[in-house]
């Protein structure tokens, strides 16, 4: 369904995400990936940054566990969603991704993958592909996405994809089974795009374009949400034509400036201190308090290990989306069960450290700055630990 260009421009100005915090709202809001005016306005604030650290401090200490202690316990019976990272092959080179430095590449078998998709179908949740790699690489992706229409109990499906291949060739099968579509574009401007991303920027623009469209005539369009993170301002994004064709059409834009406090380090295997001074970042947001900075020194128990079931391309669970080395292992899904890696003797150790403020002995953990406390479970999940309906990807 298309929108009104102009009117759609508008409101997507209201609500473009300049913070760094996992895109939320209340359950009110019809798309949950918004940020409020009002919220914008408070972030506004002088000193809004000190505030909201000393917030945190206190938030996330132990005198407020009880608020998702219950909310954890459900979660820890089953995994919410399985994140499959069918590839870690990329073609995109993105200057801020160590994944060109990774040694171990491949796909996930098919027999592995059955195994997996009939295990997690029989009490289900949602399967999201792709975090590592570009999964629409793999050569089984269709059978992959048809294969889940087996198991009714996985209720929804999303793939994370650069757009480099979001062609012809497989949108006809994400449209037909409703899988969720969200595209981490970036840059907007063609030589930018191709300096940092390092892959043709008129092919990327073209399938996004046509896919939008697509989904717009289709009788059940599927959700869409598009990253931009750029090097540009925001306002300058803003005026591309690519953003204004984007606007046009239902979906949602997270919309950052790149600075200290947008780049992951991925666990400490990014440079971001040699990545800010070649590109010559601003610093002036980089202090002890804002939100990266905190993710590094907060104790608070990670909602990672709650939040969904890691898998990677060989079978192995890695602990978390910021493990693209595959440095933390907990099990290995080709001989084990999913119940018995998610409440394994592993896991349970990883996650009384946690709970424990013993974060800092978990070594993946030391200098990671994608790090959210457990309260972030609530942006996801219900109190019975169901997916929230209004939430359209849990990739975020």
């Amino acid at each position: 369904m298309s929108m009104n260009p102009i009117s759609t421009l508008k409101k997507e100005a209201e609500w473009v995400e300049v913070a760094t915090s996992a895109p939320s709202a209340p359950k009110s809001n019809p798309n949950p990936e918004a940020e409020s005016p009002i919220k914008k306005w408070v972030k506004s604030i002088p000193f809004f940054p000190v505030m909201d650290y000393f917030r945190r401090k206190v938030y996330d200490s132990p005198l407020f566990d009880g608020s998702v202690r219950s909310l954890a316990k459900r979660l820890e019976e089953w995994p919410g969603a399985l994140l499959i990272d069918i590839t870690n092959r990329c073609n995109a080179k993105c200057v801020w991704c160590p994944n060109p430095d990774l040694t171990n590449v491949g796909a996930m078998d098919m027999d592995v993958y059955r195994k997996i998709i009939d295990d997690f179908g029989s009490r289900g949740g949602v399967v999201t592909f792709g975090t590592f790699g570009e999964p629409l690489m793999d050569k089984y992706i269709k059978d992959r996405i048809e294969y889940l229409s087996r198991y009714p109990k996985i209720h929804k499906a999303e793939i994370l994809t650069n757009g480099f291949f979001l062609n012809e060739k497989i949108v006809p099968t994400l449209l037909e089974h409703g899988v969720g579509v969200d595209i981490s574009l970036d840059e907007l401007d063609r030589q930018t795009f191709e300096d940092v991303k390092k892959m043709s920027f008129d092919v990327v623009r073209d399938n996004i374009v046509n896919f939008l469209e697509a989904n717009s005539k289709t009788t059940r369009p599927v959700p869409v949400n598009i990253r931009i993170k750029t090097l540009k301002t925001v306002e300058e994004t803003m005026e591309q034509e690519l953003f204004r064709i984007i606007a046009s059409h239902d979906c949602s834009i997270v919309l950052n400036s790149i600075d200290d406090n947008i780049i992951s380090n991925w666990a400490g295997k990014l440079d971001k201190d040699a990545f800010v001074k070649e590109y010559k970042i601003s610093t002036k947001n980089k202090t002890r308090y804002t939100h990266k900075r905190f993710n590094q020194t907060n104790v608070a128990p990670c909602t990672q290990l709650w939040k969904w079931m890691v898998v990677y391309w060989d079978g192995s669970v890695v602990l978390c989306c910021a493990d693209m080395f595959s440095q933390t292992t907990v099990g290995d899904l080709k001989t084990s069960s999913i119940t018995d890696i998610w409440n394994g003797p592993a896991m349970k150790k990883y996650r009384d450290q946690m709970v424990n403020r013993q974060r800092f002995d978990v070594a993946i953990c030391q200098d990671c700055d994608i790090h959210l406390s457990w309260h972030n479970l609530k942006e996801y999940y219900d109190d019975n630990g169901n997916f929230l309906p209004d939430r359209k990807f849990i990739m975020g």
